[in-house]
């Protein structure tokens, strides 16, 4: 007995020197070469320099920090002990190699989250989480979804779709149930979580902050966090960082034009939902969104104004707001983007239909056709110039936090400052390169109407 633990206390010795070697090796500075502009800061602990990714650098920073140079940031007790040490090193270097036991990140509501490594059986809530798993590539540990990426599992899981458990309406979850599936980590699409960590067993539950893009302001988009807070638990960091390079490059794009454009170059827009006069003609007022919503940032970063700018709630906590009939005929927008769910979040099938397993567009065209012929509309520029669209939810709720539907929405509102931007294109690459789906969107799927016309092509419906 003795003998044994000699010899795993000499063991022990060895890591700590090889370690320590390690360490002492790295440069005690960064270059001016090496250091790159960060776009945001990773907030998981272990990103002591506060860039955007954990790496060797990190460890530089570690030391600097230990030798008493410099002071500790937020993120460099990568442990969580309440101090900075060779513990921290080492947690940082197992993160870098990828054989962590544990990482700490700061969740979607900013709160720290211990999350055990590594995963093996997911489960996710709605569109955005779902996609995500299949961008980083782990759809194939994907064992549970809910209600509406459910409805679509023959696109999202075509060679397993059998194989997917419906977790049903998360609003009101089973938790008997849920705990029964021996699930290693739930991605939720809410960020009330509280019960859920406290009735499910064993399982961590993360708000990754899919919820709230903040496309317009990237440095603190909880939505660029999520994917890559996503890809280090999920050991799919270089995945995740592609697909960031991408949604930003495609952000930078739209925002290079769009920020150019003069106050009176935007038209006036209404971003508003299937509620209120445009479902029950009874009731007048109308649902718009505030800055905090995708809707709105969308709108914004396709060079769009929205008209709700002017409330006195536009930069408050909550995603929408209610406003009278007359106020919006008022303000006689040029623009109305009429936003729809088909599959809810509790668990509910709305009209119209559309999406990736649509392909009619009868369901659209009866829904505008009533809101287009609503009497107190008619008067509306928007309405008289045929510039009311409806959106599809996936535009709000999928995986690119807003950017397809600022894409979508730029082509109708600037067609020749994007005279060379096709949505389709980008809307393709999403599903065949990021999403590694086979579909064509030239035979398939309803997204927006009436469509855009692109000379002889329509585009976000089917043109074969």
């Amino acid at each position: 007995m003795d003998m044994k633990k000699r010899v795993i206390a000499l063991l022990m010795l060895v890591l700590i020197i090889l370690s320590l070697a390690f360490y002492w090796s790295l440069p005690k500075t960064m270059t001016s070469e090496t250091a790159k502009p960060s776009r945001f800061t990773l907030e998981i602990y272990g990103n002591a320099n506060m860039d955007e990714v954990i790496d060797e650098k990190d460890i530089t920073f570690l030391r600097q920090i230990i030798d008493g140079k410099i002071n500790a940031t937020e993120f460099a007790d990568a442990n969580r002990d309440g101090k900075i040490d060779l513990a921290d090193v080492e947690q940082v270097l197992a993160i870098i190699n990828r054989n962590a036991s544990y990482i700490w990140i700061l969740d979607g509501n900013k709160q720290p989250v211990k999350v055990k490594l590594p995963v093996n059986r997911i489960g996710v809530e709605y569109l955005s989480n779902a996609e995500l798993m299949r961008i980083l590539g782990v759809e194939d540990k994907v064992v549970a979804v809910d209600f509406a990426p459910y409805q679509l599992r023959n696109f999202y899981f075509p060679d397993r779709a059998d194989k997917i458990i419906n977790l049903g309406n998360m609003f009101k979850p089973d938790y008997e149930f849920l705990n029964s599936l021996n699930l290693d980590i739930l991605f939720t699409f809410s960020f009330d979580i509280a019960e859920k960590r406290e009735k499910l067993v064993g399982v961590d539950v993360v708000f990754l902050g899919l919820y709230w893009p903040d496309v317009i302001n990237v440095n603190e988009s909880r939505f660029i966090q999520g994917i890559m807070k996503a890809g280090y638990i999920l050991g799919k960091v270089e995945k995740a960082r592609e697909y960031v390079d991408w949604l930003l490059n495609l952000i930078d794009l739209i925002k290079n034009r769009t920020s150019k454009l003069s106050d009176a170059e935007k038209p006036m827009v209404l971003m508003t939902g299937m509620v209120g006069y445009l479902t029950d003609p009874q009731q007048k007022t109308l649902r718009t969104y505030t800055l905090r919503d995708p809707l709105s940032q969308m709108c914004i970063l396709a060079g769009g104004k929205p008209i709700a700018e002017e409330l006195k709630d536009w930069s408050g906590p909550g995603y929408y707001t209610t406003v009278d009939l007359e106020w919006v005929l008022g303000k006689n927008p040029d623009y109305i983007f009429v936003h729809t769910v088909r599959y809810t979040y509790g668990g509910g099938t709305l009209l119209p239909a559309y999406g990736y397993d649509v392909n009619d567009i009868s369901s659209l065209n009866e829904v505008w056709t009533k809101i287009t012929s609503l009497p107190m509309l008619s008067n509306i520029k928007a309405v008289k110039n045929n510039n009311l669209y409806i959106i599809a939810g996936d535009f709000r709720n999928n995986a690119m936090g807003g950017v397809l539907g600022a894409v979508y929405i730029a082509k109708i509102l600037h067609p020749n400052l994007f005279s060379d931007m096709n949505p389709r294109d980008i809307h393709q690459e999403y599903i065949t390169k990021w999403m590694r789906i086979d579909y064509d969107l030239k035979k398939a799927g309803t997204f927006i109407y009436p469509p855009i016309k692109i000379g002889q092509e329509v585009i976000g419906i089917p043109s074969k």
